[in-house]
């Protein structure tokens, strides 16, 4: 196939460090795929920051990506740079206020607790939750009440199998990660077609659903599977491949199924 790029998620897609076990060799047989990549590129997508992720790029000797994605789609970092792309970085800074957004959800999500000062940025904010949310509910809701008080913000809910807590996430308007992945795939000139992008959880919807070659993997928990399901058919052009294998091994299967090479 032509030049494309492929992108996913860490934690729990590329990653097999969630509940389920991985299938032998499937994370091997991707590095090998991505060593001889060329003439595709290559992203990592992250809700990390960029020292965490570089940090589990070292512990699971994954290749270097050509891209890093990170804090939920509000940076995007070429490789070794340690400052994000300039025009994507700028076009966020407009119109959020962390501080105000901070402010106001506190009293929005009684009980939540604001994570930890690594995991906030300039252009997010981001709590934890004590259980696992109605991700479709609480999202309609916060970004109602935000409309009603006129502040500029994304939301995205998740959960994190492992730690059992919920997570939202406030994002500059026009973040997140469908939106970095389209900056990009602009970026070098390519068809959503040539796009393919791997995910697993609430936080990966956006891009999944977004017309890119979508790959949910099969470690993808019941409620993000249903959440999905309801959300297709608001999204006509949507292409979205529910993967039966876990982690790394659901990535090679969507490649396979996309017409990709499979390592």
């Amino acid at each position: 196939m032509p030049a494309g790029l492929l992108a996913t998620d860490m934690d729990r897609t590329l990653l097999p460090n969630g509940l389920q076990d991985p299938e032998p060799g499937a994370l091997d047989r991707f590095r090998e795929w991505a060593g001889r990549r060329s003439p595709h590129q290559l992203a990592f997508v992250t809700g990390r920051h960029r020292a965490l992720a570089l940090e589990v790029v070292a512990e699971y000797r994954l290749p270097e990506p050509d891209w890093l994605v990170c804090n939920v789609g509000t940076e995007i970092y070429a490789a070794g740079e340690e400052r994000p792309l300039g025009p994507w970085e700028e076009a966020l800074e407009r119109g959020f206020d962390p501080e105000a957004v901070r402010e106001w959800a506190r009293g929005a999500l009684p009980g939540a607790r604001l994570q930890e000062a690594a995991k906030q940025s300039p252009l997010k904010v981001s709590f934890y939750l004590d259980e696992e949310p109605d991700a479709s509910a609480l999202q309609e809701r916060l970004e109602a009440g935000l409309r009603e008080g006129s502040r500029a913000a994304r939301v995205v809910v998740s959960f994190d199998e492992t730690e059992e807590r919920g997570l939202v996430d406030f994002l500059a308007p026009g973040s997140g990660k469908a939106n970095a992945l389209d900056f990009l795939r602009r970026h070098l000139g390519l068809s959503q077609e040539q796009v393919l992008y791997a995910g697993d959880s609430g936080n990966d919807a956006d891009a999944l659903l977004s017309g890119v070659c979508g790959v949910l993997v099969g470690n993808a928990t019941e409620s993000v599977r249903d959440q999905l399901r309801a959300e297709l058919g608001n999204h006509p052009a949507a292409r979205l491949y529910f993967a039966r294998r876990p982690y790394t091994a659901g990535i090679l299967e969507g490649m396979a199924h996309y017409g990709w090479e499979e390592p």
